[in-house]
This record gives C-alpha cells, sequence and structure tokens, in this order.
C-alpha cells in the first residue's frame, strides 16, 4: 500500500508546474445553518457572472445533500463519486449549465474531500486542475454547519461568503461560524449578504445585529455583499428548476444577484494560481 502511494504522488509531481497556475477566484459559498437559500444564492451568483462573459465552474460539495443540479434542472448521468472510484474523469461528469456555467456535481452520501485516500486525492486534482484551466471563477456550495470538512473548504477559499437570512436562529448560526473561521484564520476574508429579505429596511438591521456582535466579541469587520429579497419570482423559478436569473431577468432578486457579482467583480482579486492553492491549502488543512 505505502509503495502504490508513493507510485500516485510521483506520478503527481510529474504535473507540469504551469499546471497549477490558472489565475483565478476561488470562493466559497455557506451558511451557519441550512434553510436560508445557500445554493439559489450559489447558482444567482455563477449566472450572473456568466452573463458578464466571466467563465464559471461550480462545485457542489455538498456531500449530504446536494442538490444544485436538481436545482438547475440537470440530470447527471455520473458524479463525483464514480470519478473517486476511478471510473470516470472528472471532465467526464461536467454539467453544462444554463448560461454557460459549468456544474461538477456530487453525490449524496460520499466521502468528503477531506477524507479521500492518495488515489482519489490524485484522480480528484488532477481532474480539477485540467476542468479549472481557463475558468475566471470556482464556487464552491459547502454544506451548512461548522462542521471541520466544511471549515477545511472556508480556509483553502481564497474568499468566502457567508449567507444568512433575518431569522434570529439563522444569525445566531451565522456568528457561530464567523466565529469558528476567525479563530482558525482571523485574516480570512470573509463577506456576508441577507437572503430572502422582506425590505431593505430588514436587511441593514440584520447586517448590523451581525456586524454588531462580530465587531464586540472577534474585533473585526465583515465585508458586506448585499442583499436579495424575499420574491416570488425566486420561488417559481426554484419549482420550474430554472435559474432565477435566465428565467425572469427582470426580477428583484435576479436584479439583485446581477448587482452582488458586480461587486465581486470589483473587489475580489485573481489569484495567480487559482484553483493549485486553493488544493493546498486544503491538504494541508491550514490557513
Amino acid at each position: 500500500m505505502s509503495d502504490q502511494a508513493a507510485r500516485l504522488r510521483a506520478l503527481a509531481r510529474q504535473l507540469p508546474p504551469e499546471a497549477n497556475l490558472f489565475p483565478s477566484r476561488v470562493l466559497a459559498i455557506t451558511s451557519g445553518k441550512g434553510g436560508v437559500g445557500k445554493t439559489n444564492v450559489v447558482a444567482g451568483l455563477a449566472m450572473s457572472l456568466a452573463q458578464t462573459g466571466q467563465r464559471v465552474t461550480v462545485l457542489d460539495a455538498d456531500f449530504g445533500l446536494a442538490n444544485l443540479d436538481i436545482l438547475l434542472g440537470l440530470t447527471p448521468t455520473h458524479t463525483l463519486e464514480h470519478v473517486l472510484r476511478g471510473e470516470k474523469l472528472l471532465e467526464e461528469i461536467v454539467l453544462e449549465g444554463p448560461l454557460g456555467i459549468r456544474v461538477i456535481p456530487a453525490s449524496s452520501g460520499i466521502q468528503e474531500l477531506t477524507r479521500l485516500d492518495t488515489a482519489a486525492e490524485l484522480r480528484l486534482v488532477q481532474g480539477l486542475q485540467r476542468v479549472a484551466e481557463g475558468q475566471d471563477w470556482l464556487l464552491i456550495d459547502t454544506a451548512a454547519g461548522i462542521h471541520d470538512s466544511v471549515i477545511k473548504l472556508l480556509l483553502a477559499a481564497q474568499e468566502v461568503i457567508l449567507v444568512t437570512t433575518p431569522e434570529p436562529t439563522s444569525l445566531v448560526d451565522a456568528y457561530a461560524m464567523v466565529k469558528v473561521v476567525h479563530l482558525r484564520d482571523p485574516q480570512k476574508p470573509l463577506w456576508v449578504m441577507v437572503n430572502n429579505a422582506q425590505t431593505q429596511a430588514e436587511a441593514e438591521e440584520t447586517l448590523e445585529q451581525l456586524q454588531a456582535a462580530v465587531q464586540r466579541f472577534l474585533g473585526r469587520e465583515l465585508q458586506v455583499l448585499g442583499m436579495v429579497p424575499a420574491d416570488p419570482s425566486l420561488l417559481q423559478s426554484v419549482r420550474e428548476q430554472r435559474g432565477v436569473v435566465e428565467r425572469f431577468p427582470r426580477s428583484p432578486s435576479a436584479l439583485a444577484f446581477r448587482a452582488l457579482a458586480d461587486q465581486l467583480k470589483k473587489k475580489v482579486p485573481l489569484q495567480k494560481d487559482g484553483f493549485a492553492s486553493f488544493w493546498k491549502q486544503l491538504r494541508s488543512g491550514e490557513p
């Protein structure tokens, strides 16, 4: 077994150095609790970025409740599970999504990215290197909550977007997420956005409450991304398994997603080694 591991790692080192160096942005989108519309946010941001000519790949890393493909009406024949078992190459499972985004579908119940054996790790890293070539953004849809596997993904990503709602339980869990990440990496860029707000005033009050707690107890300030309003069009698009940005492009939520995407383009810098940096951080488990 040790001989096999050594052989696989030696094979990985044979990749040309330039294979790791694709300038891109790697963002992880997360939430303290489930049910806040995180995957809708991932889809909305991805499609909005694509509308501006950006090349976007989305990795569904919610292995407990993988549902990004369902949300977008996609039907994967194969998933990451087949890649990790060595049955498919990663590029063979990539789905072409709406507006040109690419989706790497997960499968509920498979092993977390942080607990792969050497062979599976090599298949995934080499596949992602190939798939990430030429992409401007890699968006990672994480599971909700403060599980260790989620935190490692957040620490590995270039920046993190935390999705919350005005509900008190969502705010409490959002603060818990900020605290865990901050204690592991005080310098990690953290964005916060409010989803499903009834009014702008409600969104601002939610942000103020969270910022006040973070400033008082952690001595830092979150970067505010903005808000997405409660919108019947978004609910209808979910029922139709269509992205709201494509299905209802002039709806309040679609317009909000475009504004958030524009802000990210302006304020999130390109990483010269893009995905390579993400994978290195993920495997080390350290900030």
